[in-house]
């Protein structure tokens, strides 16, 4: 039988189905297990590979893989999902193949534990506190000081993360973190509350790669977000205009973040904040960056992040040497109000403009939309290149221009 490769659920963003795609170029099958085939557009394509099953259980999935499938014949399990990474890690250790470690995963997944973890190492950080009861509110506040950023330990996506500026809204905040029992994929949450000092200042990601022990630093990406008390992403940059000297400053850092919580294997994505003490860190994300990411720097430099997890994964050495050639970005459409999304007009304006790589509409026609509190509430985007920074922005804003979201109330 021919070699496979198993895949655990997706993101939603389309790099999933390219994942599927790329394995099946590296000569490899993709089995694609998911508790929701209809959650993904252009799986259809792919009918003869999935297999539905309960993929929020572990038990269930070496069912199916003891049971359905050719063991022998597997080479590697991976995901693009945040929500699946310490799933994988658990199976990929069990049946010995290549992978973090679960504890590490554990450690990423869990905001908590990073924030502890980096602590104990001294790697610069936000102030923190975890909320377990609102008796300890007061004392919390007034250490990390308003206004702060309240979030869920476990989730995703920016989802439920706010900027509180009180008291009031804190205990508001909290609140709805402990009522929320599962996240969007059907799973149990840590129902944990983290309140972190709120650091104004420039938001970047720096995107690695871990082989056979070594840190490769691919580079880092210029991320802008929507007004608080939100903090959706609209726009990446790729590479990011910074110093060399900047730049060598963040790798460090992050590199001591990613090695103090025990990551040894694959791509990872950390979020971080340039302040006028340093590089802190925001969060890590054991896996490859969402957002399109992967696809901005396979544009800009010829690095095929995607492929290079896929060939990590079955055992095949990375290929990361780049060749920079551009500069590329990605604007995300977000609804202008909440409602029915009728039409997006303009797209053919859109992708005849300068520089346009790409406009896709991710969200379908005739579905209830809303403000976006979060990524899950994107309707598409565009990519496009250019020769700087500026000019890849420009671009975008242009493209951005031609536009125009339809939503009915």
């Amino acid at each position: 039988m021919q070699p496979w490769m198993l895949f655990i659920e997706a993101n939603t963003t389309g790099t999933g189905m390219l994942a599927l795609e790329k394995t099946q170029h590296l000569g490899l099958h993709p089995i694609f297990l998911t508790n929701k085939p209809e959650r993904y557009l252009g799986l259809e394509r792919f009918s003869e590979s999935v297999v539905v099953c309960d993929t929020n259980s572990s038990g269930a999935i070496q069912t199916v893989i003891n049971q359905q499938l050719d063991l022998p014949a597997l080479r590697g399990i991976t995901t693009t999902s945040e929500f699946y990474i310490e799933t994988v890690a658990e199976l990929s250790t069990l049946y010995g193949l290549p992978g973090n470690h679960p504890t590490a995963i554990r450690a990423c997944r869990n905001k908590a534990r990073t924030r502890a973890l980096l602590a104990e190492a001294g790697v610069y950080q936000p102030r923190f506190a975890v909320l377990d009861s609102l008796d300890d509110l007061p004392t919390h506040s007034a250490a990390i000081g308003l206004p702060c950023v309240v979030k869920p330990a476990d989730d995703t996506g920016s989802n439920e993360v706010r900027l509180c500026l009180s008291l009031d809204e804190i205990k508001a905040q909290a609140q709805r973190i402990w009522r929320m029992h599962t996240n969007v994929r059907g799973q149990r949450t840590a129902a944990t509350v983290l309140l972190e000092e709120y650091l104004d200042a420039p938001e970047y990601s720096v995107e690695t790669f871990f082989w056979e022990g070594g840190c490769i630093h691919i580079g880092i990406t210029e991320k802008s977000v929507a007004g608080t008390p939100f903090f959706v992403e609209h726009r990446h940059i790729f590479p990011a205009p910074l110093p060399a000297a900047t730049m060598a400053h963040i790798n460090e850092t992050v590199e001591r973040a990613l090695r103090a919580a025990g990551i040894t294997f694959g791509p990872m994505h950390t979020e971080v904040k340039l302040t006028p003490h340093g590089c802190a860190i925001i969060e890590i994300n054991a896996r490859l960056a969402g957002g399109m990411i992967p696809e901005l720097i396979r544009h800009a430099t010829g690095i095929d992040l995607l492929e290079q997890q896929l060939r990590s994964v079955a055992g095949q050495p990375p290929r990361l040497e780049a060749q920079p050639t551009s500069y590329a970005g990605i604007q995300f459409l977000l609804p202008p109000r909440a409602g029915t999304l009728v039409a997006v007009h303009g797209i053919e304006r859109a992708e005849r403009s300068p520089g346009v790589e790409q406009v896709v509409l991710n969200a379908r026609i005739g579905s209830s939309v809303a403000l976006a509190q979060s990524a899950y509430q994107r309707l598409g985007f565009i990519i496009a290149r250019g020769s700087s920074a500026a000019e890849t922005a420009d671009h975008l804003r242009q493209a951005h221009e031609q536009l125009a979201v339809e939503v009915t109330p």
